[in-house]
């Protein structure tokens, strides 16, 4: 009788022996996944509770009110339009650099940002360089549709002083985000054709690398103003 007992007590090992390895093996996949999600963005085959894009964005939608309501200077970017993508009276905002030397972007996910070292609209030299989110978490940004634009489309930007300027798309490109850091930021600070004034629209792409907080490459357009 008391050897049908040891038995039963080393089954009883082995089975929860057992059940703990396969646990420990589970914790350990998702662990890999979840590491690998968060240093190279590649997403994850088993369903894991990460975000695909800056969280700390405001997502909240603007209404009309606050888009009639919005005011800059009347030399400076208010609004921008692109007809295409069915974008109308899109917020410019001002932005500058972050600390780690990288174009900042807007605080809603609605918004655009006007880098304000680059050409005012009407300048006449140089290119304005407007940003904006492709996507949220929960929904898609401004310049979702950023990359479908082709040669010949038209971009409107409306200063403050109510004084409307019409872009016509040069090119399009989407790059690496080192790529843009190193060259392509002083690129389209420029205007492509130097004897017309430039606006160069940027929007994040590729996949989010929660480790950087940063999107892997950018959409580039590039336009120039039409006479």
């Amino acid at each position: 009788m008391s050897g049908l007992e040891i038995q039963h007590k080393r089954n009883y090992h082995v089975i929860r022996w057992a059940v703990a390895l396969t646990l420990l093996a589970g914790v350990g996949i998702y662990a890999y996944f979840g590491l690998r999600w968060y240093s190279t963005g590649i997403e994850s085959p088993l369903p894991l509770p990460v975000a695909a894009a800056d969280s700390s964005v405001d997502e909240t939608p603007v209404t009309d009110e606050q888009i009639a309501k919005h005011s800059v200077a009347t030399d400076a970017p208010r609004y921008v339009e692109i007809p295409k993508l069915g974008v109308t009276k899109a917020r410019v905002t001002k932005v500058g650099l972050t600390d780690r030397r990288i174009l900042d972007m807007p605080r809603t996910l609605d918004d655009t940002g006007w880098y304000t070292k680059s050409a005012k609209p009407g300048s006449g030299a140089g290119a304005v360089l407007i940003d904006g989110y492709a996507k949220g978490v929960s929904r898609g940004g401004t310049f979702e549709k950023l990359s479908i634009l082709q040669k010949g489309d038209q971009v409107s930007v409306e200063r403050g002083d109510s004084k409307i300027f019409t872009y016509e798309v040069y090119d399009v490109r989407t790059m690496p985000f080192e790529w843009v850091l190193k060259a392509g930021m002083k690129e389209m600070m420029y205007s492509v054709d130097p004897s017309k004034e430039g606006l160069s629209l940027i929007a994040p792409a590729g996949k989010w690398i929660p480790k950087d907080k940063v999107f892997d490459h950018r959409v580039l357009v590039r336009a120039t103003i039409v006479e």
